[in-house]
């Protein structure tokens, strides 16, 4: 398999196996800060998630006025990354797939913010999602695999 293949493979299986589904809307925070002056020191984000059929993302806040286009895109995706990483992609064999979260507060310094910072921060979040809220074992649909005739 290559590097596209093993990927699909990976998120088939991710997606079709017994999962955690959130029950009740939760929110959680997380401020990070690094070391003083560092480049990568500092960003908070405040993530809001309710349930949801399969996992969801996306954003409801304004950028910093120094973002442009190309830049509040890049932090959307670093934001979105976390999510996946943290839910999905963790270490539990089951993942927590049935919410929306919906990024809700930001804030960045405009020295020390980075997009490390930023998905430092958000992975804090979701490990705080994962432990604080209500969760509940949904049965999953399990891949079927067809036969080869070769």
């Amino acid at each position: 398999m290559n590097q596209d293949q093993l990927l699909a493979n990976w998120a088939l299986q991710k997606t079709s196996r017994n999962h955690h589904v959130l029950s009740t809307a939760h929110e959680v925070e997380f401020e990070f800060k690094g070391r003083y002056g560092h480049p990568s020191s500092y960003a908070f984000v405040k993530l809001r998630a309710e349930p949801s059929a399969e996992l969801n993302f996306s954003v409801a806040v304004e950028w910093p006025e120094e973002f442009n286009a190309e830049y509040a895109l890049r932090i959307q995706h670093a934001v979105a990354e976390a999510v996946v990483d943290g839910l999905i992609a963790s270490h539990n064999t089951n993942p927590y797939r049935g919410c929306h979260v919906r990024l809700i507060g930001f804030r960045w310094d405009s020295i020390g913010g980075s997009e490390a910072a930023v998905a430092r921060a958000t992975s804090k979040a979701i490990e705080l999602l994962r432990e604080q809220a209500h969760w509940v074992f949904s049965d999953g649909h399990y891949r079927v695999y067809e036969s080869s005739t070769d």
